[in-house]
């Protein structure tokens, strides 16, 4: 009976424990995609973005032997936290913040600290740990941050990775990748922000520095369909142009590329015909029409050779001349298929 009695008591302690330790610990989601599962921002949706799987994720922290609290309550911890700040002794300062987080994570404090350490990290310029904190505050704090605010920050802050990358001897300390994906975090989690559209260009831009083209078409064109009315999405009906011609002019061979992109050329050029790069524009359609029409040619003529019908040959030059009736070869071709029409039926 007291082994009975024990059991119970022990398996409510254990329960208790358990609730304790859920409250302790906000509920996070993926990483990218936050605000627990009720976010009217985030999103995971974008193409030309690296997977998910491929994105480091911060863990939940837990106590550190190493790392402990100095004072004996949050508030008194955050305050320690101030103090050794405004005395310059930044490094103590963010410890003391992460201490506090690892001890009393469910404390108002909490955020306030994690915030706090976010901060210091910028201010000693190690923005790259400064946005992972701030990854870690919108993943395990966003009801109890000002959620807008700290993505927009941490967008400044990898605005700041790009125009102060360290370098030595020529090579960048800062992948283009490890900038790029704290970007596609930013526009993840507020996809609707007013700084999207800039900071998707500049994912899209250094998709192209790494040869990405295929991704960087992809960005230019979700930025173009989401936020159609912005200079943001002007600037991107070009750049994607330019993009596809690169893998074009690279992939001359992929006709099916090649149609596409003169289709999309087409298309921007009816509906935006003022743009400023109409011109230019305009002469990569030609380059195009010109290449498709070229293979077209050489296409049919493949059919007229000594292996084919006349009637297979006959019907690939009348097909080419429905495509291409202003060809400079058009009469030439009228000529031949006369010619194998009326072979054709002396065979017969």
């Amino acid at each position: 009976m007291n082994r009975i009695v024990f059991n119970r008591k022990a398996a409510l302690a254990l329960l208790a424990c358990a609730c304790v330790a859920a409250e302790a610990a906000p509920n996070r989601g993926v990483a990218g995609s936050t605000f627990a599962a009720n976010s009217p921002y985030a999103t995971d949706a974008y193409p030309g973005f690296d997977d998910l799987d491929e994105v480091q994720r911060p863990e939940k922290k837990d106590k550190s032997w190493f790392n402990w609290v100095d004072r004996d309550t949050a508030a008194e911890q955050y305050s320690l936290a101030q103090s050794l700040e405004t005395e310059g002794k930044l490094r103590k300062a963010r410890r003391a913040c992460d201490a506090l987080v690892q001890q009393w994570p469910a404390a108002p404090e909490a955020p306030l600290a994690q915030l706090r350490m976010a901060k210091i990290y910028a201010k000693q310029e190690d923005y790259d740990s400064a946005i992972e904190e701030l990854e870690y505050l919108l993943d395990f704090y966003p009801a109890e941050c000002s959620y807008l605010e700290a993505v927009e920050y941490m967008y400044q802050l990898t605005n700041l990775m790009i125009k102060e990358k360290k370098t030595m001897f020529g090579f960048s300390f800062t992948s283009n990748r490890e900038v790029r994906q704290h970007y596609e975090s930013v526009v993840r989690r507020a996809p609707r922000a007013s700084f999207v559209p800039e900071t998707m260009l500049k994912i899209a831009d250094l998709r192209e520095q790494d040869d990405q083209y295929e991704e960087a078409v992809q960005v230019y064109n979700q930025l173009i369909m989401k936020f159609p009315k912005t200079k943001e999405a002007d600037a991107a009906i070009y750049l994607q142009a330019k993009a596809r011609m690169w893998l074009c002019r690279r992939l001359s061979y992929n006709i099916p590329r090649c149609l596409d992109t003169a289709k999309y050329l087409k298309m921007m050029l009816a509906e935006h015909p003022r743009h400023d790069h109409a011109e230019e524009m305009s002469t990569w359609l030609a380059e195009l029409e010109r290449h498709l029409e070229a293979d077209a040619y050489n296409h049919a003529k493949f059919y007229d050779t000594k292996q084919r019908t006349p009637h297979a040959a006959a019907a690939a030059w009348e097909r080419f001349l429905r495509e291409y009736p202003l060809s400079p070869h058009a009469d030439e071709i009228r000529a031949r298929i006369n010619e194998l029409k009326q072979g054709n039926r002396k065979n017969d």
